[in-house]
């Protein structure tokens, strides 16, 4: 009620403004219907350059100085930013794109780029989502080094779905594994039991890495029940 009442008080200087500003909003408001709807439509390039017209608009209105739209403004404002970033990111990751190393190139900078407080738009997951399309499709090509690479940036993308992480862990894990780096391997099996302490699957490849590596049965129980860095020490009391 404060900020309306303000605007009876000062009408006359709220009509000035209004008289100012309301151009401007309009031409924003018109590029963010229309960029919106190419945005549904899918034709992100198109809808890429209506948002940054009315996130210019807005701009333009908000170095007016005004005293009564300011936090209307900011509002709007921070509202299409985060469409367009989000729209930015279909672009990048439409399509085959990500099967290719340009458009994966450009995908990693695109995340790489952003900053701190524009990530707050993105949700982790999607970002997660589309390193582990990457990675998926490095394993299929046998390029183990660029799968782990990309199972890791997964993990370091902060996804709040355990399954994600879970699988990521299991991914690297098992290149670990074929690469015969034992240790890093039964650590990175010990992280995926964290999550599913009783899958089957992992704790055979447990008892595989123990065995390979020459270390005595009687300590399984205690990898299956560690955290990664506790079997990380443990390796080095037991080898």
């Amino acid at each position: 009620m404060g900020d309306i009442e303000d605007k009876i008080r000062n009408i006359e200087e709220w009509n000035k403004e209004r008289e100012k500003i309301k151009p401007l909003i309009e031409k924003a408001v018109d590029c963010h219907n229309k960029a919106r709807e190419e945005a549904r439509r899918r034709n992100y390039e198109e809808a890429s350059g209506l948002y940054r017209e009315a996130i210019r608009h807005y701009r333009s209105a908000i170095e007016l100085k005004p005293r009564f739209y300011l936090h209307d403004l900011l509002e709007r404002i921070d509202r299409v930013v985060g469409e367009h970033i989000n729209n930015t990111f279909d672009l990048k990751t439409a399509g085959d794109l990500l099967k290719t190393e340009t458009g994966i190139h450009e995908f990693t900078d695109f995340v790489n780029r952003l900053k701190f407080d524009e990530k707050r738009y993105i949700d982790a997951y999607n970002i997660a989502h589309a390193y582990s399309r990457i990675a998926s499709m490095y394993y299929e090509e046998k390029d183990l080094e660029r799968a782990y690479e990309f199972y890791n940036k997964v993990i370091d993308a902060g996804c709040n779905r355990p399954f994600v992480v879970r699988d990521s862990y299991f991914n690297m894990a098992r290149i670990l594994f074929d690469q015969k780096r034992l240790k890093e391997a039964l650590v990175s099996f010990v992280a995926v039991l964290s999550f599913d302490r009783g899958n089957k699957e992992v704790i055979a490849y447990i008892e595989d890495c123990l065995k390979r590596l020459g270390i005595d049965p009687k300590y399984k129980e205690k990898f299956l029940a560690a955290t990664p860095r506790e079997a990380t020490k443990l390796i080095m009391e037991v080898l």
